[in-house]
């Protein structure tokens, strides 16, 4: 519950610090290719943390296979014994 939180608080504190940012910017970085750049960026950090997860999600699977057949045979073992 305390991690719940503390991510809250850095996400909430990260979207406060941002709307105060932006008072402070330049009009030419809040122009339309500024724009289409941090949108460029976002998608790219989005495709990597889902390829992360991608491979994280199919290394746990492969090692719980990997221990269930081990588990499985040896059960197996211990049956015809």
């Amino acid at each position: 519950m305390a991690i719940g939180w503390i991510v809250f608080a850095l996400i909430f504190g990260s979207a406060v610090l941002a709307m105060y940012m932006h008072s402070l910017l330049p009009a030419e970085h809040l122009s339309s290719d500024s724009k289409d750049v941090v949108k460029l960026g976002i998608t790219l950090v989005a495709t990597m943390s889902a390829l992360v997860l991608s491979l994280l999600v199919a290394s746990a699977k492969s090692a719980f296979d990997t221990r269930s057949n081990k588990l499985t045979q040896g059960l197996r073992r211990h049956r015809s014994a």
